[in-house]
């Protein structure tokens, strides 16, 4: 029976091979777990007698991939043949979901085959399960034999349901992942039949999931075919891709059995134990390799967590100017890209005066933001303290900018980088149709790396703040006047229209003795952050002249009020009782500067207004049209 955890997105599903003693049962899986990638699979462990042949069950978990947002594990066993074993093969046909019936085409063994479908059928039956419903795939193997059966015998015989059937030879891999595939598309054919929340959306199809499953977990829809070279991208894109070396090998596990007496010579012990004293031997060992394999799964998965947050910390810690800027940030968006499983990425930097998009591929720009909607939304996020995720499903305005692009996603993971003050950066990690989503426990973990992956943000942040002062510097007192004649002459569709956070323009000014209120963190101008933020910057300094030149400490207060449809920005000076005597009065530049300020304030189509206050404190009040 499918076991669904919506907790952890997981999906487990049961696939057993039946089939007559040495009909290459345990040869399919051993095949598929020779040719399946990486961490796609897990430990192999087969329980065999001396003689090397199963006596409980082979199991074999794979990992498919995503199905619906949620994880498809596969459990797939391989019964023992002998006929002692009964016990055994009808214990392990509990809460089974598929069968492949492997049937010997030896013409020899044609009535062994024949006998093994019947228990089969008995067996299910116990079980509560109608044979006739449960999705089935029938496989003839050792078609290599000398004499075989011909495929028509053989499927009159066995296959009056007219489930499907493949010729094969298990031993070269002919005819094992065709099976392995169709059985895997009959599984998930009935989960999207029976459940709701697991049907597949409109123009995605079984069959397509189907392929591009198989391709994930072997590289390719035949063994017959040679698998794709892998692309640098894709090893960031997909850290299944490249599977470890020290990927779980094939456990066998050797039990000594009367059989195993009998070949020696000895004599053979008497062994009457029920039925009942068996199954529960077979249903405990049964149970005990799935643990052991759900252990080895969690092991894994905090090894690769652990190697994930050292690459996080040696980026951190990594010394200025070891490799360029750009290349940085993708290895820190990349390392958030294997941590999700993410089918593609972007990464907004809010470092500098205006946010930078850096793109992954296959993409070349950020998916979301190319809708008005979609733009807001992210806009919106900029609050956002820990990562979350929201699916196409959750609203008609997020399905069209998911999935009317090429490529299409179903699923989109915000994780926010930020430092104890502002927000640095945004990761936007888009998740295709096939792609399982992060669980509660992954977006932790994520936004753990997060944290970690801030710093060298913050760094970048603060040197593009000194590049910002720098540039500034160029516009000294000096030169005022000629810039503001300058500024004047411009035609205002010269000067760059940008949308401007308020609270960005005026968040570098932010300093011991200077108070910026922001109410609205939403409140935006159009206009140029370097020329405003320098109009801004200079009446904040006419404030600290002004209560210096009356012997006082400065104190600066800058408020921002949001009307409608416009933006105001209230300056006010003052200041406290300093020991310090007043300094001595220098040129006066004051009124060279401000006519900088009042032409950047009008070449925005904004309005400067100056006065003094209660107890003769200067005041500015600056008034832009919001955006």
């Amino acid at each position: 029976m499918v076991d669904i955890n919506h907790r952890e997105r997981t999906i487990k599903v049961k696939i057993v091979y039946y089939g007559p003693a040495v009909g290459g049962k345990t040869s399919n899986l051993k095949v598929l777990f020779e040719r399946a990638l990486g961490t796609r699979r897990g430990q192999f462990l087969s329980i065999n007698s001396r003689q090397d042949r199963t006596i409980l069950c082979d199991l074999l978990p794979l990992r498919s991939g995503g199905f619906r947002g949620y994880e498809l594990k596969l459990q797939l066993a391989a019964v023992p043949g002998q006929a002692i074993y009964a016990a055994s093969r009808r214990v392990i046909l509990k809460g089974v979901d598929g069968i492949v019936f492997v049937a010997n085409s030896a013409t020899d063994r044609w009535h062994e085959s024949q006998q093994s479908f019947q228990e089969m059928t008995g067996n299910l039956l116990a079980q509560q399960l109608d044979p006739r419903r449960i999705p089935l795939v029938l496989q003839y193997n050792k078609r290599d034999l000398p004499e075989v059966m011909p495929i028509a015998d053989l499927s009159r015989a066995l296959n009056d349901r007219r489930a499907p059937e493949f010729p094969a030879v298990a031993t070269r891999g002919e005819g094992v992942l065709e099976t392995f595939s169709c059985i895997l598309s009959l599984v998930v054919d009935v989960l999207c039949r029976s459940f709701a929340t697991l049907q597949l959306p409109p123009g995605q199809t079984v069959a397509a999931w189907t392929q591009q499953a198989v391709e994930g977990m072997f590289g390719a829809t035949r063994l017959d075919q040679p698998r794709e070279p892998v692309q640098p991208e894709a090893l960031a894109l997909d850290p299944d891709v490249a599977a470890s070396d020290e990927s779980p090998g094939h456990l066998k596990l050797q039990v000594f059995t009367a059989q195993d007496a009998l070949v020696g010579g000895a004599a053979a012990p008497e062994t009457r134990a029920t039925d009942s004293l068996a199954e529960s031997y077979a249903e405990a060992s049964a149970e005990l390799g799935l643990a052991v394999s759900e252990l080895r799964e969690e092991r894994d998965l905090l090894r690769v967590r652990l190697e994930e947050v050292q690459r996080a910390l040696e980026l951190a810690t990594e010394e200025p100017g070891q490799t360029d800027v750009e290349t940085r940030v993708r290895a820190i968006l990349q390392v958030l890209v294997r941590a999700s499983r993410a089918s593609g990425a972007t990464l907004l930097l809010y470092t500098g005066e205006a946010a930078q998009v850096l793109a992954l591929s296959p993409l070349v720009g950020d998916p979301l933001s190319r809708t008005v909607w979609g733009a807001a939304h992210v806009d919106e996020l900029r609050t956002l303290a820990e990562p979350r995720v929201e699916e196409a499903d959750a609203s008609l305005e997020l399905a069209e900018a998911l999935r009317d692009g090429m490529p299409s996603f179903e699923a989109v993971a915000f994780v926010p980088l930020r430092s104890a003050e502002r927000l640095l950066g945004l990761a936007l990690l888009y998740f295709g149709p096939y792609a399982a989503l992060p669980t509660r426990d992954r977006l932790v973990h994520l936004g753990f790396l997060a944290r970690v992956l801030s710093g060298p943000l913050e760094a970048l942040a603060a040197r593009e703040a000194a590049l910002a002062g720098d540039r500034l510097k160029v516009l000294s007192r000096a030169s005022a006047t000629a810039v503001a004649s300058l500024l004047t002459r411009l035609p205002p569709e010269l000067a760059r229209r940008q949308p401007l956070r308020i609270a960005d323009v005026l968040g570098p000014l932010r300093m011991p003795g200077i108070s910026v209120d922001v109410p609205s963190a939403t409140a935006t101008v159009p206009g140029d952050a370097a020329l405003l933020r320098f109009a801004f910057a200079s009446l904040v300094r006419q404030c600290e002249t002004d209560a210096l030149e009356r012997g006082q400490i400065p104190e600066v207060s800058v408020r921002v009020e949001e009307k409608e449809g416009a933006v105001s920005v209230h300056i006010t000076g003052g200041g406290r009782a300093s020991v310090m005597s007043a300094p001595e009065s220098g040129p006066d530049l004051s009124d060279a500067e401000l006519s900088v300020v009042q032409s950047i304030v009008g070449l925005h189509g904004g309005v400067l207004v100056s006065g003094r206050g209660e107890g003769q404190a200067v005041h500015f009040t600056v008034e832009l049209v919001g955006a």
